[in-house]
């Protein structure tokens, strides 16, 4: 039951799956304006490739470390960044991989909700290379019915890194399962991508190093393969990013990531660890009911083949969950680190014991899954509130009824992306607290200054 039709059958298939995942994800697409990191991102966008290839203009590495040893303020270091066009600082520190993808997209005059429809293809792509990679009904049925993807449509690369993610660790199934070096490199070009998305590739880089190891003397791991592994990784990011390794971006990257688990005391959202996994696990409870059973499965599988054949999606998730414990929100997108994965996993583990059931029987199992989650996930498109924040649209209509298009103004933190993006002309000074303060408005006439809560 687990695995699919071949040939001509299995693409049917798959546009059903793609269809059916397509009725869903493009339910949640919100017609409203960019908000803070999105409006980051088209901004950085609006640059154009060659600067984000070379990430320039970019603030030099030296006095990056300079600002954060001598303990800059947090709006003063924004304000320096932004007036100088830094085009790292644009992609909160990210890759430049996602971006060359919405560079095009961005250019061709459409709204926002067409700009975040076009990216959808990023999660579809994601959908064929579980679905044709892994060969399971199961792990493609989780995937499309994951609220961390159906619900992360926002402009944002961790879609992209999923995919990169996924793409690489389907392969290096494929290496380990047939001992072939051509998937392992194949692998490796995949994970140079992933780095070139997000920095929490770093996960990725270690499962495969691990696994690389465990897998020595059957692959005939000598130091000919090693030096050629680092060298194709290596050139991958070269070509991908330069920047990363010839003005030293990722240091960058690495450092504010440091500096966001280290310093700050929620800098993902207000969650705590209670409630982050709570909404993650009440929100989709059949899918993680699912992949605790699959896991369950491997671990006590006593067929050797089949646990040894798919261990390295167990390192990654295991890996992947450490790495992100201290990210505490409930927005979903920064699940696509690793339920993906684990929907990947539950799928695979699940197929030999759903396999030998008579055919009537695995039928009723499919109908039962699909009724399940698709029913479950589509009744919370339904009733669930599509715009995340409404404010966006109340600040720019404010701007426009008030004239401050091109006016000196004094606007919450959070809304500065925003209104950079859309009122470029606009001069801003931001301000964390209810009000700004004597420091905030430190040499800054202001004409107007916008309230944290909007009349």
């Amino acid at each position: 039951m687990g695995t699919l039709p071949h040939g001509r059958g299995s693409v049917i298939w798959f546009g059903a799956l793609l269809a059916l995942f397509l009725l869903l994800i493009t339910r949640n697409v919100s017609p409203e304006p960019f908000v803070y990191d999105e409006a980051d991102y088209m901004y950085a966008a609006s640059l154009g490739f060659a600067a984000n290839w070379s990430d320039t203009p970019s603030i030099a590495i030296s006095d990056f470390i300079r600002g954060g040893i001598n303990g800059d303020g947090r709006s003063a270091l924004s304000r320096r960044i932004r007036s100088g066009n830094d085009v790292l600082f644009y992609r909160h520190f990210h890759g430049p991989l996602f971006h060359y993808l919405l560079i095009p997209v961005s250019r061709l005059g459409w709204s926002e909700r067409a700009v975040r429809t076009a990216l959808l293809a990023i999660p579809c792509a994601s959908l064929a290379v579980v679905y044709f990679g892994s060969q399971s009904w199961m792990a493609a049925l989780l995937f499309l019915c994951s609220y961390s993807v159906v619900w992360s449509t926002e402009l944002a690369p961790h879609q992209l890194f999923a995919l990169c993610s996924l793409a690489s660790l389907i392969l290096l199934l494929k290496a380990v399962a047939t001992g072939r070096h051509l998937y392992w490199y194949g692998s490796v070009v995949a994970a140079g991508l992933a780095f070139c998305t997000l920095e929490i590739a770093f996960v990725l880089l270690l499962t495969l190093a691990i696994c690389c190891f465990v897998e020595r003397r059957r692959w005939r791991a000598d130091g000919w393969l090693i030096a050629k592994s680092i060298a194709l990784f290596l050139a991958t990011t070269l070509i991908v990013w330069p920047a990363a390794l010839l003005r030293l971006s990722f240091v960058k990257a690495y450092a504010v990531l440091a500096y966001l688990a280290l310093s700050r005391a929620s800098p993902w959202g207000n969650a705590n660890f209670m409630e982050t996994w709570r909404d993650r696990i009440l929100n989709s409870p059949l899918e993680w009911l699912l992949i605790l059973i699959g896991v369950a499965l491997w671990i006590l599988n006593r067929s050797r083949r089949n646990r040894s054949e798919i261990y390295p999606l167990g390192i990654f998730a295991a890996l992947m969950l450490v790495a992100t414990l201290g990210v505490l929100t409930v927005a979903p997108r920064y699940s696509l680190a690793f339920v993906p994965v684990l929907d990947q996993l539950a799928g695979l583990a699940l197929v030999p014991f759903l396999g030998p059931l008579r055919r009537p029987a695995s039928f009723a199992v499919v109908a039962l899954a699909v009724a399940g989650l698709y029913g479950f996930t589509w009744y919370q498109v339904l009733h669930r509130p599509h715009n995340p924040n409404p404010r966006s649209a109340a600040v720019l209509t404010y701007i426009h009824q008030n004239g401050l298009e091109n006016k000196a103004v004094f606007a919450p933190q959070a809304d500065l992306p925003t209104l950079h993006y859309y009122f470029p002309g606009m001069r801003l000074h931001g301000y964390f607290g209810p009000t700004p303060e004597a420091p905030d408005g430190a040499g800054f006439a202001a004409d107007a200054t916008i309230a944290v809560t909007i009349p």
